[in-house]
């Protein structure tokens, strides 16, 4: 078991480290590169992996439903242990419901469950992203803004690989090679960028960070279990969810917090403190997802 966990997380962490490192001495402008990643790669590498033909839709009913159940799940179960953060709630909430799925989760689950493991890791992306940008945003600007939805590339990315999937669409060889060279740019360039931000990321409470991440392990990790007993799922879904749960809050909460004025110095530190502390989180996720549980 250990060599597994080895092999999936040293590879994150290696390209996260030589992202940093390069970042530290060189200051590279990542802002154009980032926003082509987001813009094209993630939603190419969604259509071709939801368009494959292996795609289930009535497991990825389940699956999305579990997803979505375990997002809401997290916020209700985080809500009255607030005042355990050191954050207010509008700050808490949605660092402890919505995780770093893409530059993390996905490496996570692709490097554990191989090929197969993509159709799931994208299925948490769209709808933790959904979520993130109505529900979210909404819990800290106090309003719900749907062109966050209805305008994102996500969104449609989804809706033409599961159509194409379901209407078993033979694209040319020419159109999936330029789509997997596309999409496979994807995890390498979003790991070292994640680097590149930990190394120009200023941490001005700690210990609010140290607080906020162990409190949200432990609740998104008991409503993972609460959710499986709901929804039932096994192999690669119950590993998917239990992976998710333990993965470190998204970076995309101190853009929200930075924008809506909401304690952005203490969401920032939620945030970079738990991908430090992710080192021990994820190695946990992984020995719990491949432990054969009676769910």
């Amino acid at each position: 078991m250990f060599s597994k966990i080895a092999s999936i997380t040293l590879p994150i962490f290696s390209l996260v480290l030589v992202g940093f490192l390069y970042s530290r001495r060189v200051k590279p402008d990542l802002r154009g590169a980032n926003k082509l990643v987001v813009d094209i790669a993630l939603p190419v590498l969604i259509f071709i992996s939801l368009s494959a033909k292996s795609f289930d839709p009535i497991s990825a009913l389940s699956f999305t439903g579990a997803s979505i159940v375990l997002i809401l799940l997290t916020g209700l179960m985080a809500w009255p242990l607030t005042g355990f953060s050191g954050a207010s709630l509008q700050a808490f909430l949605p660092c402890a419901m919505f995780t770093n799925v893409g530059p993390i989760g996905i490496p996570l689950i692709a490097l554990a469950y191989g090929p197969e493991g993509m159709a799931p890791a994208v299925v948490l992306l769209v709808i933790s992203n959904i979520l993130h940008f109505t529900l979210g945003a909404g819990v800290m600007s106090s309003k719900v803004d749907w062109r966050m939805v209805y305008a994102n590339p996500l969104v449609w990315a989804t809706v033409l690989g599961v159509a194409s999937s379901q209407l078993q669409i033979e694209f040319p060889v020419w159109f999936q090679t330029s789509c997997t060279m596309i999409g496979s740019v994807l995890v390498p360039m979003m790991l070292l960028s994640l680097g590149a931000r930990l190394s120009s990321s200023q941490v001005s409470d700690a210990w609010v960070g140290v607080q906020s991440s162990v409190l949200i392990l432990i609740v998104r990790l008991a409503a993972a279990f609460l959710t499986l007993w709901l929804i039932p799922l096994q192999g690669l879904e119950r590993g998917a969810l239990i992976l998710f749960a333990c993965l470190p809050a998204a970076v995309f909460n101190f853009m929200l917090a930075d924008k809506f004025h909401v304690e952005p110095n203490k969401v920032a530190s939620t945030v970079i403190v738990g991908h430090f502390l992710s080192l021990i989180f994820l190695p946990l996720g992984i020995w719990l997802a491949f432990m054969e549980w009676p769910i």
